[in-house]
């Protein structure tokens, strides 16, 4: 296991186990109720962690992903294969189907796209549905065409590392554009070169450090504290990357908040919280914070904001840069890959009702659009933070309106 930051303990006070009195709770009733708001209290600090720098720094070398070559080439376990019972004629319309019908085939796996045509083609002899399958084979075989396609591009290569590939050449092409203003154009070629060589593999659990074209560091598994560490080490504000990034979610406290939507551009808008992490604030001042308003698009994979608000965040410059995560793309839904500048922030929401932020801040990647914010389409966009760190509800009235709740609320309250 990597070092990791541990926290002081407390045998005694608020950080202590709560003791029990030895009487029994009366029937139904439970420590915490599920669908009811506690009384309104302060949100619990976060206590500060502390990195073992010098473990850290021996650790680096150390390639966490050996550790789980047998694991990561196994199969994961399957569900058994859909059978339907046999039917007389040709079956078009889904009322007709057999009870519990569906395309789907969950013993496969998505991208096995030999196994989906050949059972696209059995499930057609079937008679149950059949346009369903005609459809879905035509757009594997085009799936498939493009895929071989693409890797023929990087011969001897794993489809997951073709993939990444592709993307960082495109990232290239677009650094090199801008001048290489960002400083990554050599970071981005060495990361290029280490994964055609077969040093580097594409790991979804792991992460690698690189500054100025140089790795920092051998596969291992994604930690803030870690990150910081290293990046501050580098100075990273420019050529830092951390190629193949994942990122964790802390614990909840209760509250919750109504989102109004704003008719003018029929989206639900909500209002979050951003602030630049920094281990040592201003003299005299805390962490400040900024609300912004964003469009609730449920779409959008990553929170995005703009050059403009992260001068807003600065503060004049009372504050420094967040610290600097590298170069992803953002896919549109005409296809397009649009690249952004991805930067650390830490986000929360504020009640108005309660007066008080509804969790802890949590730091997530945020990507760094060019400009400012605009009524005319150019809008922050909320990403899939909201709804991964909430309970979230809405209702088929038209309204548009957006429970959010830290605690399961069970069915949202209806207002005039």
């Amino acid at each position: 296991m990597p070092p990791r930051p541990f926290f002081p303990a407390k045998p005694d006070g608020k950080g202590a186990p709560k003791k029990s009195d030895g009487k029994r709770k009366a029937d139904g009733q439970s420590e915490d109720s599920e669908a009811t708001p506690p009384k309104k209290k302060k949100t619990k600090k976060e206590i500060p962690q502390k990195l073992d720098e010098e473990r850290l720094a021996a650790d680096l070398n150390t390639d966490y992903s050996r550790r789980r070559k047998n694991l990561r080439f196994s199969r994961p376990q399957m569900p058994k294969k859909q059978k339907w019972q046999k039917v007389k004629g040709v079956i078009r319309e889904r009322e007709d189907a057999p009870q519990g019908w569906n395309p789907e085939e969950p013993d496969l796996m998505p991208d096995d796209f030999e196994s989906q045509i050949e059972r696209c083609l059995e499930r057609i002899t079937e008679n149950i549905m059949p346009h369903v399958y005609q459809h879905k084979l035509t757009e594997l075989m085009a799936k498939q065409t493009a895929r071989n396609a693409l890797i023929a591009t990087e011969p001897g290569l794993s489809w997951p590392v073709v993939q990444r590939l592709d993307d960082l050449k495109f990232t290239l092409d677009w650094l090199m554009a801008e001048n290489d203003k960002y400083k990554m154009v050599d970071t981005v070629k060495a990361i290029i070169a280490q994964y055609r060589s077969g040093e580097l593999d594409w790991h979804s659990e792991f992460v690698t450090y690189w500054h100025a074209g140089v790795q920092l560091c051998r596969p291992r598994p994604f930690h803030w504290e870690e990150y910081r560490y290293v990046h501050d080490k580098c100075q990273g504000h420019e050529g830092f990357w951390v190629e193949g990034i994942l990122g964790p979610a802390p614990g909840l406290s209760k509250t919750s908040v109504v989102c109004q939507p704003d008719p003018r551009i029929n989206a639900t808008m909500v209002r979050l919280s951003l602030r630049i992490p920094q281990a040592q604030p201003p003299t005299g001042k805390g962490l400040s914070s900024f609300e912004f308003p964003f469009m609730d698009d449920t779409g959008s994979t990553h929170m995005s904001i703009f050059e403009d608000d992260i001068s807003i965040l600065q503060d004049n410059k009372n504050h420094p840069l967040p610290r600097c995560l590298g170069v992803g793309l953002h896919y549109t839904s005409d296809d397009r890959r649009v690249p952004a500048l991805y930067r650390e922030l830490e986000v929360n929401m504020w009640s108005v009702d309660e007066q008080r932020f509804m969790s802890n801040w949590e730091p997530i990647p945020v990507s760094i659009r060019s400009g400012h914010a605009t009524r005319a389409g150019a809008d922050r966009l909320s990403g899939s933070w909201l709804r991964r760190r909430f309970y979230t509800g809405t209702c088929p009235d038209q309204s548009m309106r957006l429970w959010v709740f830290n605690y399961n609320p069970g069915i949202p309250p209806t207002t005039g």
